[in-house]
């Protein structure tokens, strides 16, 4: 992993929690990118793209085989010469020993093993760019996931800030009941809000647990692994449009891999038309015979010596095979092309999305803020009116409600900014570099 430093925005978290299960960001992203099965499978699959990429594989180097062979036989013989002598044997035995060292060099193939090897070096940056990708989609998930927590954990606070609330509201109810200032009515809504609540406290870290089990498989550990966060979300990023439209196209890993699979379909392109050209081969042996025997004229031929030669060999025609070939591979590679136009037109579109939605979100974030400020302040009016019987209690519950959903739509809006940010930094290859 040392060949990639992983960069995601600064978050605003408290330093001075300092505990032996806290999980900061940064633990998790080092975690993930050593120990996440996907980015592990698909660094082996660059190792393997590296061990191919070779000169034997492109068939430059020559080829050396050691061979040899040894025979025995025991024979009944008769044989008559010309000469009118007669040579009658039984069980005569004979034995052959052979061994060669045979060496070939294809020098020429219409230039196919040249063609090989540019895309062999191809496939192995290839290898390096869909690891690349794979790890910024891991620290994607990582980051969304981390934030996903504290989103969850920043609900529970409020709810339960709001389940105080309730609770204050309900006594407030009993005690006018108990004194005969309001009716049981006040009581039972107070009653029921306070039980909605606590069931969406349930609910909440139900949510919770689940996103802790995402990112524990992310970061591989065991699904009970338990962490705390940080505990807020600051966004330091401020991109400008431009400058992600020039980043995307030099940056994005998918708009690189398609790039590159375009690459590689004209090295196969090549490599067909090399059938159109001759083909040249060296060959070259050494051969040490020796054949023993002791019926026949000649009863010892032992041999050695070296020989060599040149072949060569041009494939005239082939049904027209070799031509449909290379235009079936020129189609391919315009699909190619049409795909890496296709490519980065949904880039663009992810950037545009995400770049307004970040703008909007922010947005969001300061006129929430000012509600927030506003809405505690109406409850806090409303419920001293409420305690005195200047309010009534659909009054109350109207302003609590109010400061409920404004705290709401903050975290969600801080969380969807985390989000739009991350996903920017990856479409212009900024998250893993």
């Amino acid at each position: 992993m040392k060949q990639f430093k992983y960069y995601f925005i600064a978050l605003g978290f408290c330093n001075n929690l300092i505990a032996q299960d806290l999980l900061t960001v940064n633990d998790a992203l080092k975690i993930g990118l050593e120990k996440n099965y996907s980015v592990l499978i698909v660094k082996n699959n660059q190792e393997i793209a590296k061990t191919q990429n070779n000169f034997g594989n492109a068939g430059m180097s020559p080829t050396v085989s050691l061979n040899g062979g040894l025979n025995a036989a025991s024979l009944n013989s008769y044989q008559e010469f010309n000469t009118g002598a007669v040579q009658d044997r039984n069980g005569a035995k004979s034995n052959a020993l052979s061994a060669s060292v045979n060496a070939n060099w294809m020098v020429f193939d219409g230039l196919r093993m040249f063609a090989i090897k540019k895309r062999l070096e191809l496939n192995e940056d290839l290898s390096a760019i869909q690891l690349k990708q794979q790890m910024e989609n891991t620290v994607y998930d990582i980051i969304v996931n981390y934030y996903e927590i504290i989103r969850i954990n920043e609900l529970i606070k409020a709810a339960k800030q709001n389940l105080s609330i309730y609770e204050e509201r309900k006594k407030l109810a009993k005690l006018k009941l108990e004194i005969g200032s309001d009716s049981k009515v006040d009581l039972l809504l107070s009653q029921s809000d306070e039980n909605k609540a606590r069931s969406n406290i349930i609910q909440l870290e139900i949510q919770l647990l689940n996103a802790k089990t995402v990112l524990n498989k992310l970061i591989s550990k065991p699904a009970d692994f338990d962490f705390k966060t940080s505990d807020s979300i600051v966004v330091n990023y401020d991109p400008g449009i431009e400058e992600l439209k020039k980043s995307v196209s030099t940056g994005n890993s998918s708009i690189l891999i398609s790039k590159q699979n375009e690459l590689i379909f004209s090295q196969s392109i090549k490599e067909a038309r090399s059938a159109n050209l001759p083909f040249i081969q060296l060959n070259g042996a050494y051969n040490f015979t020796r054949n023993q025997s002791q019926a026949g004229i000649v009863f010892l031929n032992r041999q050695a010596g070296l020989n060599g030669g040149i072949t060569a060999s041009w494939l005239i025609f082939n049904g027209g095979k070799n031509s449909k070939l290379v235009k079936e591979r020129n189609i391919l590679a315009l699909n190619q092309k049409y795909l890496t136009e296709q490519t980065q037109l949904a880039v663009d579109g992810i950037v545009y999305t995400n770049y307004k939605t970040y703008l909007l979100n922010k947005e969001i974030v300061e006129l929430e803020k000012q509600n927030l400020k506003d809405s505690k302040e109406v409850l806090d009016v409303s419920l001293e009116r409420y305690k005195i019987g200047k309010a009534n209690l659909l009054e109350t519950i109207e302003t609590q409600k109010n400061l409920e959903d404004a705290q709401t739509r903050y975290i969600n809006a801080l969380y969807s900014i985390k989000v739009a940010e991350t996903e920017l930094l990856r479409a212009n290859g900024s998250l893993v570099k």
